[in-house]
């Protein structure tokens, strides 16, 4: 994220995409300045929550749209930023982790223990996203270097939470080496509790193409809070002979379809639809 043309990429996504949460792993910075926030939300309001990088290496940000959501509490850990957020517009609350696993494996027992532990507070509904590091099966990886006792151990997690994996659309490998005979891994993913799939039953994660990992949007289903639409007037309209007759017989129409009784405001507002 030190990189600026990084920084315009990720603003790129945040702006095509339509998005609310954004959560980013493998920063490499210790903190963030106002105007490289600024820069990366494109003018939004965003709320913005960031895990330290280790050394040279590791590092999340989490940021919240906030005219739609409002971060209730938070906690940073070790390797995952845990957030309690409430939709301003449906009032519903959840938590949500972003995580960054471990590359080194003899961490990813003591990561495990932080999301079991998190999983185990948690009272609402729950997402975890991120970069787990791990594979849940041998075909999550492109060549035969498995760590067999990591795969059941990351498994029994999940199956001991009852987390569903988001389906995922696009390619099948998340990341790559870039090697002329690459390494592919699904180390990216969505896990999420059954309240929180029985709020968002058409949740979907589609995969973009990206830098050596490529980015998963996650698309809870829900269309977006309806945009008001606004009457603009345009005085070159008198100019023209059929506009006041035109304008006439929409308004009559219009007044046939409106219920007795209402009041004056709101059958102007009601009669311009008809325009």
């Amino acid at each position: 994220m030190g990189n600026a043309a990084r920084r315009r990429q990720v603003r790129t996504y945040i702006l095509k995409e339509h998005i609310d949460i954004v959560g980013l792993q493998e920063t490499a910075k210790q903190d963030f300045s106002n105007h490289e926030l600024n820069e990366l939300a494109g003018g939004l309001n965003f709320i913005w929550l960031w895990l330290s990088t280790r050394g040279r290496s590791g590092g999340i940000l989490l940021g919240l749209k906030s005219d739609f959501l409002e971060l209730e509490s938070h906690e940073v850990k070790e390797f995952c930023i845990c957030a309690t957020i409430r939709n301003r517009i449906s009032n519903f609350r959840w938590i949500l982790i972003i995580v960054y696993g471990p590359a080194h494996h003899d961490l990813s027992p003591r990561f495990l223990e932080e999301l079991d532990n998190c999983c185990y507070a948690a009272t609402l509904p729950l997402l975890l996203g991120g970069d787990f590091n791990l594979i849940r099966a041998c075909e999550e990886k492109s060549y035969d270097n498995y760590n067999l006792p990591l795969i059941r151990e990351f498994s029994n997690f999940i199956g001991k939470h009852q987390l569903r994996e988001v389906a995922r659309g696009g390619s099948k490998f998340i990341w790559t080496n870039k090697q002329l005979s690459p390494t592919m891994v699904i180390h990216d993913r969505f896990l999420m509790s059954d309240e929180w799939e029985n709020k968002f039953p058409l949740v979907q994660s589609p995969t973009r193409v990206g830098s050596d990992h490529s980015p998963i949007v996650l698309d809870t289903g829900e269309q977006g809070a309806p945009r008001p639409k606004y009457f603009f007037f345009d005085s070159k309209w008198l100019l023209t002979p059929d506009f006041e007759p035109m304008v006439r017989d929409k308004w009559n129409h219009g007044s046939s379809r409106r219920p007795l009784g209402v009041e004056a405001l709101n059958t102007w507002h009601g009669s311009l639809c008809f325009l």
